[in-house]
């Protein structure tokens, strides 16, 4: 690591800190085509079993504020 450039970002005032971080983790979000794909389908599968009654909404509210 280069450890002036590290000395730089610290010098930064706090929301541009923030937001260089933020770059360098939206720059390690690489999500490979098959596995986005995977997703999608496993989404619609189940809004499609939400919709055919084979599935049930929970409300996360409800859930929360049971316990």
């Amino acid at each position: 690591m280069d450890k002036k450039l590290f000395e730089k970002v610290l010098k930064m005032p706090p929301n541009e800190r923030i937001t260089f971080a933020e770059l360098i983790l939206a720059s390690l979000d690489y999500e490979e085509d098959e596995i986005r794909y995977a997703w999608i389908k496993e989404i619609n599968d189940r809004m499609k079993a939400v919709k055919e009654g084979k599935a049930r909404l929970l409300d996360f509210e409800d859930m929360y504020n049971a316990g």
